[in-house]
């Protein structure tokens, strides 16, 4: 058995000793160099020990980065595809066009022209173009009469062609739209829309609920069962309306409205026969 020196106080100790008596200072440990504090090991090894790389931020950065760029790539194509859809969409348009005039024996130039004032008179989409020889040289020696169907209730407008290919006449049901070298009037002064006239058959059933004995028993007819007529700015419209009279009977009653759009104003209004508009 000898002494040591103690590595914490320096104190003489049996090398025997599990500690210092001085101090504590572990002596058996064949970790701890001599001469060197236990503490001190330790806070030399945490110093020495690698500091770990911060890869928080550029984790996120990255992140931030790959976000953009997928939403970049998915814009990109959302307008790509609205572009090429609107390319497909006048190409479809044309080819349209192209595919209804396929019956009329004329060059691309003539056929031009004939689209023009087809857009100038409102008459755009096209369903069918029918050549009808019943209608042909109905004004001049080698014209050509064609019937033109925009819709399944819009059929009945008619085109007069010049031997030479040129418009000579469009012509809607009675009224002229192009005559003499010039746009008389357009399809829209004689046509409507079917939200056109679901609005005047609401207005024309409160309209008419105000002359009924008792309004809450209006039945009226589907839109089917009513007539529109227009010539440019005044409206005329005709149906029925079912309802109970002062005595509790079931009555029908035809009535007419006429209208001025251009002033929203009623003209006329005849319920079973009786003009209730005081002029």
């Amino acid at each position: 058995m000898g002494l040591i020196k103690c590595p914490e106080c320096g104190k003489d100790v049996s090398d025997q000793a599990e500690s210092c008596p001085n101090c504590g200072c572990p002596i058996k440990n064949n970790d701890v160099p001599r001469g060197v504090g236990v503490y001190g090991t330790w806070n030399q090894a945490q110093k020495q020990k690698p500091k770990k790389k911060s890869h928080g931020c550029l984790t996120s950065i990255l992140v931030m980065l790959f976000v953009v760029l997928f939403f970049s790539v998915i814009i990109a194509f959302a307008v790509s595809s609205e572009e090429k859809g609107s390319e497909n969409g006048t190409e479809e348009q044309q080819e349209i066009e192209d595919d209804v005039l396929t019956g009329i024996n004329a060059t691309d130039e003539q056929k031009n022209a004939i689209m023009s004032i087809l857009s100038q008179c409102g008459i755009d989409d096209i369903k069918s173009i029918t050549h009808d020889e019943l209608l042909d040289n109905a004004h001049n020696d080698g014209e050509t009469g064609y019937r033109l169907a925009v819709s399944d209730n819009i059929d009945n407008i008619i085109v007069y062609l010049s031997s030479d290919m040129s418009v000579y006449l469009v012509r809607y049901a009675d009224y002229d739209l192009y005559a003499n070298g010039t746009v008389e009037a357009t399809l829209q002064d004689y046509t409507m829309t079917i939200s056109e006239m679901t609005d005047w058959q609401l207005s024309c059933e409160e309209t008419v609920k105000e002359v009924l004995k008792a309004p809450s028993t209006a039945e009226f007819p589907s839109i089917t069962e009513w007539a529109f007529k227009k010539e440019k700015n005044i409206v005329t419209i005709q149906s029925y309306v079912d309802a109970q009279n002062g005595f509790g009977a079931q009555l029908r009653s035809q009535f007419q409205i006429i209208i001025d759009t251009d002033t929203s104003m009623i003209q006329s209004f005849i319920f079973d026969g009786q003009e209730m508009i005081q002029q």
